[in-house]
């Protein structure tokens, strides 16, 4: 009998369906701030859009470092991802003697959401109505005036930093665990002075219960009108910040790709374009790749920043 071998591939393996169960968005800072409002605008489409509950769960603490290293830590299946911004995901890592984790190894880069503008506000109480009139008045005050951060090596901790090294001012730092307590606190007057998303602070400063001072991007915004910038102000600092959704390192591309693809669609969305920029966030959209090498450049950006600010916490 003649026997004939052939060789026939075997069943292909079928790739799990995703998802399955309800997927968590970790937010690093508390609610009611700028990236708990921006997770939850994400949240409700994403949810439609994957037929799976998302769950936003703020993570709070160590100026974002809790939320973030939760996610790095959790397993990469596409059910644990985090809102991320350049605050904790960047400029915290690249500040810290000992950086909680790595943005570029401990991440999967998904989806970029978008850029957001910071504003320079003061309590009513500060008697400066202009970026060079606090300058004249921090300098006669010393160490009096204080100012609001998310939290030590937050984004607006080391723009507090960067305007008192270019201002030759000395201010009074004061940590929070997110902008929304930050900012209740700017309302009361507890403290003076805050390096505000425009997300958080417009509307604010538009009922009269903070002022605007200086925008510090690179030109004025529709999200501030009749704010100036700062380097209008004479102090030459320029920062933008983002948004976008990561997850553990180690994903599954299948996963990733998916995920890419429902949160650009919900980003296309005209309601949801409009409800980010009523809050001052510019949607950006983009692919992994493209998300993971903006991260990368922001990486090198922050860290030369840092280092020629001799800006180092423990």
């Amino acid at each position: 009998m003649l026997l004939l071998a052939f060789n026939l591939p075997g069943p292909v393996e079928a790739q799990p369906a995703y998802p399955t169960k309800p997927i968590t968005l970790v937010a690093a800072f508390a609610p009611g701030g700028a990236t708990d409002t921006a997770a939850r605008i994400i949240a409700k489409e994403l949810s439609v859009e994957l037929g799976q509950t998302v769950v936003v769960d703020n993570r709070v603490g160590a100026g974002g470092a809790i939320g973030a290293a939760s996610v790095a830590r959790a397993a990469p299946d596409g059910y644990t991802l985090l809102l991320g911004t350049g605050s904790e995901m960047v400029v915290l890592p690249a500040v810290k003697i000992a950086p909680p984790y790595d943005a570029l190894k401990d991440f999967t880069p998904i989806a970029e959401i978008g850029t957001v503008t910071f504003v320079l506000v003061a309590h009513p109480s500060v008697a400066a109505n202009s970026v060079q009139g606090l300058i004249d008045q921090a300098r006669a005050n010393p160490g009096k005036l204080s100012f609001a951060s998310f939290g030590m090596g937050s984004t607006n901790h080391l723009l507090g930093e960067f305007f008192m090294k270019k201002s030759g001012t000395d201010l009074l730092h004061v940590p929070y665990k997110g902008s929304a307590a930050a900012a209740t606190d700017l309302v009361s007057g507890e403290v003076k002075l805050g390096f505000e998303t425009t997300t958080v602070a417009m509307p604010l400063v538009q009922s009269g219960k903070l002022k605007a001072l200086g925008l510090l991007s690179p030109q004025r915004s529709d999200a501030a009108p009749g704010v100036p910038t700062l380097t209008e102000g004479g102090i030459a600092l320029s920062v933008v910040g983002w948004v976008g959704v990561v997850g553990p390192r180690g994903m599954p591309p299948a996963i990733v790709d998916r995920l890419n693809q429902a949160i650009n669609k919900v980003l296309a969305m005209p309601a949801i374009k409009e409800s980010f920029k009523e809050r001052g966030v510019t949607v950006v959209t983009a692919t992994p790749d493209q998300f993971g090498q903006f991260i990368r450049s922001e990486v090198a950006e922050w860290t030369q920043v840092v280092k020629d600010a001799g800006v180092k916490i423990d």
